[in-house]
């Protein structure tokens, strides 16, 4: 961590968008050493895919901003709304969608040296921008941390 505060002014950060959603980077990755980052994900439609998936090392939390969410966290399902929050150690399977549309979720990470990367990587994927087969979107996950759960 560094011995210096950061101040980073909203006309500087970061974003990534793609048809159906934008991630707004608050506190990189980068500017932490990778203890700590916060992304603001906004989804315009109703999501149809869970994508369930783990971590072994990153703890992951969640707050709903706006809109509702369903959550699937191991085998239970619960619908999340505004102001509610949810913390997911390593090694627990989840996923989440948003329930209705133009939903707002705060995402924070720990121990998550480069999840900017992610964001933009995925975006490039859902854009088509960046095309792989399976195995490299296997890899691309894995790389970071999110080990995905076929359904």
């Amino acid at each position: 961590m560094h011995n210096k505060a950061s101040i980073i002014l909203g006309t500087n950060k970061k974003s990534v968008k793609t048809k159906n959603s934008e991630y707004v980077f608050h506190i990189s990755s980068s500017d932490t050493g990778g203890e700590i980052s916060l992304y603001e994900a906004i989804f315009n439609k109703i999501g149809k895919n869970k994508n369930l998936h783990y971590h072994k090392v990153l703890t992951e939390t969640f707050t709903v901003l706006e809109g509702e969410f369903y959550f699937n966290l191991d085998k239970e399902k619960l619908i999340l709304k505004k102001n509610d929050s949810i913390v997911i150690p390593p090694l627990i399977i989840h996923g989440f969608r948003a329930k209705v549309p133009n939903s707002k979720l705060l995402i924070g990470f720990t121990d998550s040296p480069n999840r900017d990367d992610f964001f933009i990587g995925l975006s490039q994927i859902v854009n088509g921008e960046l095309i792989l087969n399976k195995a490299e979107i296997n890899q691309f996950y894995n790389k970071y941390d999110q080990y995905q759960i076929n359904e």
